[in-house]
């Protein structure tokens, strides 16, 4: 691509998630003059609101960022010179789809390998943790005098894990515990048939049947609080529920009466319905539930892929060289592109 069609154009990293920033440096010898905003490694979090995000990215043609502050379409009419979003990770649910095509503004995920590998690995660590009450049986506890106690952990052996979305990472859920002599079960309703040994059954079946519920589906209007009160009450007494997907999908509210309650045993959370959740919630100090800060994909190998992998997308919708993972490849029929012809994965 010809200098001149790049030395003015400007971009805004306002979330940086590779902590090396390699790839925004290879930007920038691209001829790309690239702001950069919060990382997202760094304590305490910070992110910016949309007033600041817009004052900061006047005159940018693109924004690169994760999850931590929405794109909404105030967003988008704010910043006349945007045209690409190029996001990281492989959810999308932080950007207004419809407000960027209308716009002519693509936007770009990262359906990165490692972050599937990650995920999976990470929705099994928080049921094993639960499950066998990883955050009672502690050091504290055994420093206290603590040995063993009335406290009893639970096996995967005969239990029924129930995955809801078999996607990738859903599906890649079920192979890992493929040989661990449980039953498996999915709801998904856009699918109609499922790998060897899972059965598709409906939600209200999975939800009555499951010793495990892992939350794998994509944020949707007809996701949003798939588990509430009335699923909760579904549940077994002894059912522990894993969310390594979206907050959106559950409702916390209900989730901490359904814990209050004892209608459920226990939970494992990396996402949370506000992120970062409150220092004070009492989530966190819940002998039946473990919380980790939305780290599922937060590997040192994973993150430098996905600040790669998000680079190369923003390159490809500027300069047109190379292929880029569209999201909205239909604003293109609406886009004011002067500064090449994006390719599409």
């Amino acid at each position: 691509m010809a200098d001149h069609m790049t030395n003015t154009l400007k971009i805004m990293a306002f979330e940086r998630y590779d902590p090396t920033d390699t790839s925004l440096d290879w930007l920038e010898a691209q001829g790309v003059q690239v702001l950069r905003g919060n990382a997202l490694w760094e304590m305490p979090f910070k992110r910016f609101s949309e007033d600041e995000l817009i004052a900061r990215a006047e005159g940018c043609v693109a924004l690169m960022g994760a999850s931590g502050t929405r794109i909404s379409r105030r967003v988008i009419e704010a910043l006349p010179d945007l045209r690409y979003i190029s996001k990281f990770g492989i959810g999308f649910d932080s950007i207004d789809i419809e407000a960027a095509t209308a716009h002519g503004v693509l936007v770009s995920n990262t359906p990165n390998e490692s972050q599937i590998f990650t995920v999976c690995e990470h929705a099994l660590a928080l049921m094993l943790a639960v499950a066998k009450q990883l955050s009672v049986w502690t050091a504290e506890f055994m420093r206290a005098g603590g040995w063993r106690g009335l406290t009893h952990s639970a096996t995967f052996r005969g239990a029924t894990v129930g995955i809801i979305g078999l996607g990738r990472i859903g599906r890649g859920v079920a192979q890992r515990l493929a040989g661990w002599e449980c039953r498996i079960l999915a709801y998904d309703p856009y699918l109609e048939t499922a790998p060897a040994g899972v059965e598709l059954v409906p939600l209200a079946t999975l939800l009555e049947q499951s010793d495990f519920i892992t939350l794998h589906a994509a944020p949707s209007p007809e996701n949003h609080h798939i588990l509430n009160d009335a699923a909760f009450a579904c549940m077994k007494p002894n059912a522990i529920v894993i969310n390594t997907g979206r907050g959106s999908l559950v409702d916390y509210a209900a989730l901490r009466r359904a814990l209050d309650e004892g209608r459920i045993a226990g939970a494992g959370l990396d996402v949370f319905d506000r992120e970062p959740p409150s220092p004070s919630d009492d989530l966190f100090i819940r002998p039946n539930v473990i919380c980790t800060p939305h780290v599922g994909a937060w590997t040192t190998e994973g993150t430098k892929d996905i600040g790669w992998h998000a680079a190369r997308n923003l390159w490809a919708m500027i300069s047109g060289e190379g292929k880029a993972d569209l999201v909205n490849p239909e604003a293109m029929n609406h886009a004011k592109q002067p500064h090449g012809s994006p390719s599409q994965s």
